[in-house]
């Protein structure tokens, strides 16, 4: 099954995609008469909120990167994209991240966002290097092909893990300090 094959098998249950992309957002807007503003962040909250994350995030991601590829890279015609497809899934994920913002008042007690929003962002600046590889034709110079560049692009991504990673400045493991026993 190749993306355009999910993308068309996604087109056929418009109902049912509908409502699993609709429901996050509704259920943040419930969830605002649940509790006060701001109280998402604790237990149980924050776990419902993490599970809401991933439900859009996922598909989001996904649909923001199809559509980013086949705006830039293939020149595909914006008013031929399934909206139900392509852009609802980014919608839904906008919305729902706007209003866990405003209900939790913070996602950083929110379990796993941390990695999530840091993949987010590493997708974002890989497919900009690849765009940018792209458009500089460098891949002609090389005398290669699409599979090439996105090799780059893969390779890129790699590079910009690792370097996030160290930034981040991984714990280090110190051995453990010595008591004298008091005299």
């Amino acid at each position: 099954m190749t993306f355009e094959d999910l993308a068309r098998c996604l087109e056929h249950y418009p109902a049912c995609l509908a409502v699993a992309l609709l429901l996050p957002p509704v259920t943040c807007l419930l969830l605002m008469l649940a509790h006060r503003k701001g109280a998402g962040a604790v237990s149980p909250w924050k776990y419902v909120y993490a599970v809401l994350i991933y439900w859009v995030c996922v598909p989001g991601l996904f649909a923001a990167v199809l559509t980013a590829y086949l705006l830039l890279f293939q020149n595909a015609n914006l008013m031929k994209l399934n909206i139900l497809v392509f852009f609802l899934p980014i919608l839904s994920m906008g919305i729902t991240l706007a209003l866990i913002g405003r209900n939790a008042g913070s996602f950083d007690p929110i379990p796993g966002f941390n990695r999530l929003s840091g993949l987010m962002l590493m997708l974002v600046v890989s497919f900009a290097i690849a765009f940018v590889l792209h458009r500089l034709h460098i891949w002609v110079a090389f005398f290669g092909d699409l599979g090439s560049l996105l090799l780059i692009a893969l390779i890129a991504f790699a590079l910009l893990k690792l370097a996030a990673q160290r930034m981040a400045g991984a714990p280090q493991e110190t051995p453990a300090e010595e008591h004298d026993p008091e005299p």
